[in-house]
C-alpha cells in the first residue's frame, strides 16, 4: 500500500528550495504529473482546519512529493507552489514543476544564431542568460549536460541556417522548437529537462531502457489508445529546388498504402532540413525530408495511456521518464508489441487508493 508525504520548503535568495518548513500527512487528495518536454502539474487539497495551510505561500513556497512504500521512499515530484483555491470545505493548492519556469523566461529580441550548433551554440548561451539574469527564478537550477543533436549520419552536428534567430519567445517554446529540429529526419530522441535533482539537461538522444515491461492484464489493467488515422496521407508533394535548379514539384508516395487504402494526397511545406547530411544536392535533401514526413503520416503515432494495476508498478522504480519500455497489448482488437518511449507519468492518490497512468509514445522513426 502506497502512502504520500508532502514537503513544503521555503525559498532562498535564488528562489529555490531552502529549508523544509512543513510535512503534510493529512492531504485529502494528491495528484501529480511529469512529461517529456512539457510542464508537469501537481495539486493537493487540505481541510480548512489544517495547521499546514500557512506554509503554502504562492510564488515562494516549494513542493516535494514523496511516495512511500514498505520497499522504498521515492521522490516523484518537485516544483513551485503557484496558487491556492479556497472553497467552503477545503483548500486546493496547485504547483508546477521547475520545467514550467522556462515559460516565464523570455529569449532575446532579434537575437541571431546563424549557422550555429543547436546545443553548444544556442541552448547553452540561452540557458546561461536565463539562469544568470538578475533575480532569475531559475538561479537555483544546476547546469548539467548540454549536447549537440546529430544529423542522419549520427556524426555531423545539426546547425541552423544563416537566417535563424529568436524574436521574443519564451525559452520553454524555444528549447522545444530546438529539440524538434534535432529530432527532424533522425531517429534520435532529442529532449531537455529540469530533473528531480534540479538540474537542466539538453540531450542529443535519450537511450535509457526500462527494466520493467508493461503488459495488459499483467501490471496494466486498461489502456486508452487513439489510432489517429484521420491524419493518414500516402501521397505527398512539396515545392522545392529541382536537380537542375529552379522550382520543381517533389513527391513521395507509399505505393502499398495507396493500394490498400486508396490514394490520399496532400501538400506540405518542409519546415526544416535539419538532420539531412551526406546527400549531394539540395533536391536530394528535400526528397529525403519529404520521405521522412511520409513515414510519419502512414503510421500510427498517437500516444497510449496505460492504467497501472494498483500495487504492480512503483513510479520511477525500474523505469525513468524517456526510457524505452516493452509494451504488450493483445485483446483481439489491438495488437501492440515492442518498445515504446515513456513520455509521461501521472498519479492521483485519495482515500479510495492510488491510480497511476503511464503515457507511452512510438519510438522516433
Amino acid at each position: 500500500m502506497a502512502e504520500y508525504c508532502l514537503e513544503i520548503w521555503d525559498s532562498t535568495a535564488t528562489f529555490g528550495p531552502n529549508a523544509k518548513v512543513a510535512e503534510i500527512w493529512d492531504a485529502l487528495t494528491v495528484g501529480w504529473s511529469r512529461y517529456d518536454r512539457l510542464s508537469g502539474k501537481a495539486f493537493f487539497s487540505l481541510p480548512q482546519s489544517s495547521r499546514n495551510l500557512w506554509a503554502a505561500n504562492p510564488l515562494l513556497s516549494h513542493l516535494k512529493i514523496w511516495r512511500l512504500t514498505p520497499t522504498a521512499d521515492t521522490l516523484v515530484y518537485a516544483g513551485a507552489i503557484i496558487d491556492t483555491d479556497n472553497t467552503g470545505d477545503d483548500v486546493v493548492v496547485d504547483a508546477y514543476d521547475y520545467l514550467s519556469l522556462l515559460a516565464l523566461s523570455r529569449s532575446g529580441f532579434k537575437t541571431l544564431y546563424p549557422t550555429k550548433a543547436i546545443g553548444s551554440e544556442i541552448v547553452s548561451p540561452e540557458w546561461t542568460a536565463a539562469k544568470g539574469a538578475t533575480s532569475s527564478i531559475l538561479g537555483f537550477v544546476t547546469t548539467g549536460t548540454i549536447q549537440d543533436p546529430l544529423g542522419t549520419d549520427n556524426t555531423t552536428p545539426i546547425k541552423t541556417n544563416a537566417q535563424f534567430g529568436t524574436l521574443d519567445q519564451t525559452r520553454l517554446q524555444l528549447f522545444y522548437d530546438l529539440s524538434e529540429m534535432g529530432r527532424a529526419n533522425t531517429v534520435n530522441h532529442v529532449t531537455f529537462e529540469i530533473d528531480l535533482t534540479n538540474t537542466f539537461n539538453f540531450w542529443k538522444t535519450r537511450t535509457g531502457v526500462a527494466t520493467t515491461a508493461f503488459v495488459l492484464n499483467g501490471n496494466i489493467s486498461d489502456y486508452h489508445y487513439l489510432p489517429g488515422w484521420s491524419r493518414y496521407r500516402n501521397d505527398l508533394a512539396t515545392i522545392g529546388v529541382g536537380g537542375s535548379g529552379g522550382a520543381a514539384e517533389i513527391t513521395s508516395v507509399n505505393s502499398a498504402g495507396v493500394t490498400a487504402k486508396g490514394l490520399r494526397q496532400d501538400v506540405t511545406t518542409l519546415t526544416t532540413l535539419a538532420g539531412i547530411a551526406g546527400l549531394a544536392t539540395e533536391a536530394d535533401q528535400q526528397k529525403a525530408a519529404l520521405d521522412h514526413t511520409l513515414v510519419n503520416l502512414t503510421q500510427q503515432q498517437s500516444a497510449i495511456t496505460l492504467r497501472v494495476m494498483r500495487g504492480k508498478v512503483e513510479p520511477y522504480i525500474g523505469f525513468a521518464l524517456n526510457d524505452l519500455v516493452p509494451v504488450e497489448i493483445g485483446n483481439g482488437v489491438d495488437t501492440i508489441t515492442g518498445n515504446r518511449r515513456i513520455t509521461g507519468v501521472r498519479a492521483v492518490f485519495s482515500e479510495a487508493g492510488e491510480d497511476v497512468d503511464i503515457i507511452v509514445s512510438p519510438v522516433a522513426v
